[in-house]
């Protein structure tokens, strides 16, 4: 598990809203970050997990810490 900067809704008034940190899984992290494939990424930065964001499943394909570990 990641814990990285991804798009987020641009036209607010706050950065965190724009580019909020969220947690993705290690899969996603690959298949979403910059320079992945030929498409649009969707991640910005990617970084250790930090468990301070409270949010334990990916943001994109909703699986929790405990069942990335356990696979």
């Amino acid at each position: 598990m990641k814990t990285c900067v991804v798009w987020g809704n641009l036209s607010a008034d706050r950065t965190s809203d724009q580019y909020p940190s969220v947690a993705v899984c290690d899969d996603c992290a690959k298949s979403e970050a910059i320079g992945s494939e030929d498409r649009d990424a969707a991640i910005i930065s990617v970084g250790p997990f930090d468990p301070s964001f409270g949010d334990h499943e990916c943001h994109f394909c909703g699986i929790t810490k405990e069942d990335e570990a356990a696979a």
